[in-house]
This record gives C-alpha cells, structure tokens and sequence, in this order.
C-alpha cells in the first residue's frame, strides 16, 4: 500500500525535485486526477467499482430555505428537503447515476433512495411499478429530496451518501459531518494495484522523456 505522501516523495525524487514545495503540490493534484481516471477506467471496462476506493458518509438535510426555488417547486412537486451544504463531487462515471448510492441511517431498515431526475418525478407516481415514495436529484451540487405522499420520510434529518468523489479529502470520517479526518498519510484512498499505473500518468505529464505505449507513427520536428 501507498500513501498520496508516499507517491508524491518517489515521484518527486525520480524527477530530481525532492525539496521543491509548487512541484510536489502540483504533483500530489496529479495523483489525484489520476486516481479518477483510473477509477473511470475501471468502471467503463468492467461496470463495476470496487468498494476499496468509495466512500460514504452522512449528510445533513434541512428544509427547503427561503428564496431557493428550484425547478421541482415549479412543477409542483412536494420536495422539502435539501442537503445543508454542498455535496462534494463523484468520481465521473459512464452511467445515469451521480452516486453509487443513497440511503437512509440504519443497518437493518435502510431505504434505498432512487435517483429521478427532476422533469420525470411527478410521473412516477402514475406508473406501474414505479411508485417510489421517495426520490432524490442532484442539482448544483446541491441534494434535492422529494418526499412523495410520505410523512415519515419528510421528517428526514440526515442520508447517507457513497461513491468514489473527486477528491477523496473533502469526505469527512466516520459520517461525522464538517470534520476531514483523512490525511495524505492515509493509505486506504489508493489500491495496492492503481499504485504502478498512476505512477506511470504522473510521470508522462512531467517526463516528455517518458516512452509512452501508442500507435502513432512517430514524425520529424519539421520547426527549425
């Protein structure tokens, strides 16, 4: 296993610039970008993620503060719950879903919240086996909950939220919300296996030098 602090300093060192502090800022962002196009990568060949690198944690939901009309309202929707703060970004995967899941606190009567965007939710209830009694949209990064004919669910304090994010840093630990426990020292946000290919992108960005697999024919440097 490695660190982000651990891939930083060999990195770093192989391009003979250990004690610079921009290049290893800039070389610890490159990392993480490469940590999600690996993770994209993975999904888009296998449809899968492995549950080594999501992340879930719980997030305060508060209702509907004053002035912010979203386009639900509109339609005439009932939705009276929206996250207290901004929902930090997944991980852009090929698929109709922003997250891999949202859920309801409890280990044993969890609710899986479906996700239904906002022009389609006020016809769910008119289908055949599409009668959720709860819905969720993700809007400006913002978490929309539509509570449909259900008072239990419109009393809602909290959901929990899991996926790979964009930036592993901004998910606080243990479902406290507001506290960032994690630190690049921490080995768990990189797969033993996702080690030696990140090194590798990291490197062909900083090393022109770098031989890179590709079947492009190689052509002279017609500027003199």
């Amino acid at each position: 296993m490695a660190s982000i602090n651990q891939l930083v300093s060999e990195i770093a060192h192989s391009l003979q610039q250990a004690d610079s502090v921009p290049v290893r800022r800039a070389i610890r962002l490159a990392v993480i970008h490469s940590r999600n196009q690996l993770i994209r990568q993975s999904f888009e060949q296998h449809r899968f993620i492995d549950k080594s690198v999501q992340q879930s944690f719980r997030i305060t939901l508060n209702t509907i503060p004053d002035g912010d009309i979203p386009d639900t309202q509109l339609l005439g929707l009932p939705i009276i719950l929206r996250s207290k703060q901004r929902v930090p970004r997944p991980t852009r995967l090929t698929q109709d879903l922003p997250f891999l899941s949202v859920r309801t606190l409890g280990l044993t009567n969890a609710v899986e919240v479906p996700y239904v965007k906002v022009a389609s939710q006020k016809y769910y209830k008119a289908l055949p086996g599409f009668c959720p009694s709860i819905m969720y949209d993700y809007v400006n990064q913002y978490l929309y909950i539509n509570a449909i004919d259900s008072p239990e669910f419109r009393t809602l304090s909290s959901i929990i939220v899991e996926a790979p994010f964009e930036n592993p840093f901004e998910i606080s630990e243990e479902h406290i919300e507001g506290i960032n426990d994690y630190s690049d020292d921490d080995e768990f946000i990189i797969a033993e296996d996702m080690i030696g290919n990140i090194k590798k992108l990291v490197l062909e960005t900083w090393n022109p030098e770098v031989i890179r697999e590709t079947n492009e024919i190689p052509t002279q440097n017609l500027v003199k």
